[in-house]
């Protein structure tokens, strides 16, 4: 790779995003507290418990990690980095409005709804002015291009039914919501993260990537069947709905084939705080895979429900941080220490890391996970919320991490 350090933002410019994504992601787990098992899908609290959780804390997330991966990625410098200056403003008034728009006013979510498609337009049209200036036209720069195409078509299919919410726009909302979440979930953040992970299980894992090509097959069935699922509320068939899922499935078990020969191929298997994280991660993507999958032939809300339960916390959760744990200290080593390596002794690069408290992070996250999981299995709210308390000391531990490699000064 032809990388120059001038390609990474300052990580004065990213702390804000690193900062809040912490904060967010313990707000939201702190949230769960007045969540019932029991509460239906169509709960606007619990809607807005989404939106808390995917726009502060796993969109804050991809803006932070991108600023910095995608250099690697496609081996130019950002188009204008400035952007990352004030793109945080927007996506946290836009999901504050949200918020007071599922629980006080319906009114706040059409103007929430487009301080965030302002943020992303902005986030999107940043990141393809920087994919054209790249002469490594790849399949992952190609996935990563793809994912933020749709995820302007979910931020707008989702401004729509805040229209609708409001009566300004004549449609039934319900008719966009399986376009909306797919577009968002599978579109955007499913294949952002495939994507992604190419790079990084190789990067940081000790393992052999997997080849262009074979990237290529799964990169383009799932962009094919994310496009099926938003072309059909136009045609009023079923029928498109099952093949979409019929194609996902099919790209997603691919995936998981590539996923095995990476880390198959590893010739030192160190089990340090990422590996722990990444196995409690993709052991959750593959038990929530089962579920949804299996909602499409059920139909059981509460299967489904155990299974987007299952996806945000086990694998968005533990995937996202970490890499944190990997992504921040390599930003303070870099920016801060790394200009004083001939003039003093310097840390390394796991020693920023403090490993007891990452570790117990790492458990306690783990085991609230399981407990809280299996109290939403059985519908039992004290078990529920006994899970809910573990991650909940996780969730604190986590931020005073991030809040603690972040303040390093020399």
């Amino acid at each position: 790779m032809n990388i120059s350090p001038n390609f990474s933002p300052p990580i004065g410019l990213m702390k804000p995003y690193f900062t809040l994504s912490g904060l967010f992601y313990l707000l939201s787990i702190f949230s769960l507290f007045f969540l019932d098992p029991q509460t239906p899908l169509n709960d606007f609290y619990l809607i807005g418990w989404v939106h808390l959780y995917m726009l502060g804390f796993v969109m804050m997330a991809i803006f932070a990690s991108m600023a910095q991966l995608s250099p690697i990625v496609i081996e130019t410098k950002h188009y204008s980095v400035k952007i990352f200056n004030y793109l945080w403003y927007f996506l946290v008034a836009g999901l504050l409005l949200m918020l007071i728009g599922f629980y006080v006013d319906v009114t706040f979510l059409l103007y929430g709804g487009t301080l965030v498609l302002i943020s992303m337009l902005i986030y999107a049209t940043e990141f393809i002015l920087t994919l054209q200036n790249s002469r490594r036209k790849t399949s992952i720069t190609k996935a990563m291009w793809m994912s933020n195409f749709f995820l302007l078509l979910g931020i707008v299919t989702g401004l729509v039914m805040a229209g609708a919410f409001n009566g300004l726009i004549d449609i039934n909302p319900s008719t966009l919501l399986k376009v909306h979440t797919f577009g968002l979930l599978v579109g955007f953040i499913i294949l952002l993260i495939m994507g992604i992970s190419i790079i990084l299980i190789p990067m940081f894992g000790s393992s052999k990537r997997i080849s262009d090509n074979e990237f290529r097959n799964s990169f383009y069935t799932v962009a094919f069947g994310v496009i099926v699922m938003m072309l059909s509320p136009f045609f009023y068939t079923t029928i498109l709905e099952y093949l979409s899922y019929a194609i996902v499935t099919a790209s997603i078990l691919l995936y998981f084939y590539q996923l095995y020969k990476m880390t198959s191929s590893r010739k030192r298997v160190n089990h340090d705080i990422w590996a722990r994280h990444m196995y409690v991660a993709f052991s959750s993507f593959i038990v929530a895979f089962i579920l949804l999958v299996s909602f499409i032939f059920t139909e059981n809300t509460d299967i489904l429900k155990l299974g987007m339960y299952i996806m945000f916390i086990g694998f968005f959760g533990f995937v996202i941080i970490g890499n944190f744990y990997k992504i921040i200290p390599f930003l303070v080593w870099f920016h801060i220490y790394s200009p004083l390596i001939e003039e003093r002794a310097v840390p390394m690069l796991h020693e920023l890391i403090p490993k007891r408290l990452a570790s117990l992070q790492w458990f306690y996250a783990t085991l609230g996970f399981i407990i809280s999981t299996i109290g939403l299995y059985l519908n039992a709210s004290s078990l529920f919320q006994g899970g809910v308390v573990l991650l909940g000391i996780a969730s604190l531990t986590f931020f005073i991490i991030i809040i603690n490699l972040l303040k390093v000064k020399i």
